[in-house]
């Protein structure tokens, strides 16, 4: 019988090939999760040889687990065309599903796709389940097969996928500035950076002062390096958020 736990411990560890072997079955058994982690195994070639082909149909199979992390690998499968025809409208297909099932990853992805009307290549380029949802990040691990390589006429398939829409993409940043500290933190400070930035530059909504330096403020405790340059570049204190709203009171 599959044991999570057992399994985990093992890829952990760098036993891969005994984890792999515990993953697939898992999966064989219907554990979604262990279907996800073993299709992660086979698009990583970690423990048995790579197959992004293969691994895409375990993702599918667990593309339904809530935190959106099957999606968001299916989304960077057919954006990359790695073991699939590469399909940029199929990644943001599978990129809107993974942002609704709530992956902080996707909704920052579509927010900054929607702001410049283009399928950009992404720093999170997957997402791992072991132990917990933890993001790939590209500098960290190895470039995807054709992850650098397009031309003139693919550089024009990635705008025609996506048109820019300033309101979707200040609603998804939106809902990426709503995780709290449990989750992936510097990616939750980004998205609260970007929603302020939303206030700053009246994208999507109203240009707002006060809002803007609130949210500001926000982002900047939760450690966004963006958010505190800004801060420090433009004077804004937590004494000057107090002011404001105190002469709003008053005005009552």
């Amino acid at each position: 019988m599959y044991e999570k736990s057992v399994a985990d411990v093992k890829f952990i560890n760098g036993e891969y090939t005994a984890a792999a072997e515990m993953y697939l079955e898992g999966a064989r058994e219907g554990d979604a999760v262990a279907s996800f982690n073993y299709g992660y195994c086979l698009w990583q070639g970690l423990g048995i040889p790579r197959n992004p082909t293969e691994a895409k149909s375990f993702f599918a199979y667990a593309r339904d687990l809530e935190g959106g992390e099957a999606a968001y690998n299916l989304a960077m499968l057919y954006l990359h065309g790695d073991g699939v025809t590469r399909d940029y409208k199929k990644a943001l297909e599978y990129m809107k599903i993974s942002a609704e099932q709530g992956a902080v990853e996707a909704q920052l992805y579509l927010g900054m796709a929607y702001t410049s009307g283009c399928m950009f290549e992404p720093d999170v380029i997957g997402i791992s389940l072991i132990p917990y949802h933890t993001p790939i990040y590209r500098d960290r691990y190895m470039l995807l097969e054709g992850e650098c390589e397009f031309s003139e006429e693919d550089e024009a398939l990635r705008y025609e996928a996506v048109k820019q829409d300033a309101r979707l993409a200040f609603e998804w940043f939106r809902e990426a500035s709503r995780h709290d500290s449990t989750y992936v933190e510097e990616l939750v400070a980004k998205g609260k950076y970007l929603y302020a930035r939303c206030y700053v530059d009246g994208l999507g909504t109203d240009f707002d002062r006060d809002k803007s330096v609130r949210l500001m403020l926000a982002a900047g405790r939760f450690g966004s390096p963006e958010a505190l340059a800004y801060i420090a570049e433009n004077g804004i204190t937590e004494n000057m958020l107090e002011g404001r709203q105190e002469r709003t009171l008053k005005g009552r």
